[in-house]
């Protein structure tokens, strides 16, 4: 019953969006050269229960389009290696190896003034993993493994020049909130992030 109620939160989610997007733009015709793109390149760390792994390389990119004013939607995906815990239990050592796969549709507001030039909010689907590495005796480590597909909730913070010619170079902090079956799982972010 969770998982489905999960889904469905996350359906009406990006319903809401999608649909907040087309009433705005229900005039307008979209525009290729309207469509803007980021990468970002940097640092994940999850924080999910006591094996959780310090941390690695996060990948991300997107694209957006212009709703009105300071306003902008688009999809964006990222992958994270998350790093790698060790465990015991008795004799038997084991590694989990933890990564988070996600895909999210998130609203942009741009901010006139201030140390933030974007602020990006929005709901998407993750894939959570804690993959087990153990020579024998792994069923007893099977309550530690991870392998679920989850509604999350995403938030970004860039600083950036807000003058942008072709590209603009920024600071892009973030925040996922996956809830597997073993508890939440919240990542934090903070890459550099090229718009274009």
């Amino acid at each position: 019953m969770t998982r489905l109620r999960d889904r469905l939160l996350a359906a009406a989610l990006l319903v809401a969006l999608l649909v907040g997007a087309g009433a705005s733009r229900a005039h307008a015709a979209p525009r290729l050269d309207a469509w803007k793109g980021h990468i970002a390149f940097g640092y994940a760390k999850v924080f999910s229960d006591t094996l959780a792994p310090a941390g690695s390389l996060s990948v991300a990119g997107g694209v957006e389009y212009p709703l009105s004013g300071q306003w902008r939607l688009g999809p964006a995906l990222s992958f994270n290696l998350l790093g790698s815990s060790s465990t015991r239990r008795g004799s038997v050592p084991a590694q989990l190896d933890y990564s988070l796969f996600e895909a999210a549709l998130l609203l942009t507001y741009l901010p006139a003034h201030g140390p933030v030039a974007r602020l990006s909010a929005g709901a998407g689907v993750a894939s959570a993993r804690a993959e087990l590495s153990v020579a024998g005796g792994g069923a007893a480590f099977g309550d530690l493994t991870v392998g679920e597909v989850k509604p999350e909730f995403a938030i970004d913070a860039t600083a950036m020049p807000r003058s942008m010619t072709i590209v603009a170079v920024g600071a892009e902090f973030g925040a996922r909130f996956v809830p597997v079956t073993q508890g939440l799982w919240t990542m934090f972010t903070a890459r550099l992030a090229i718009h274009f």
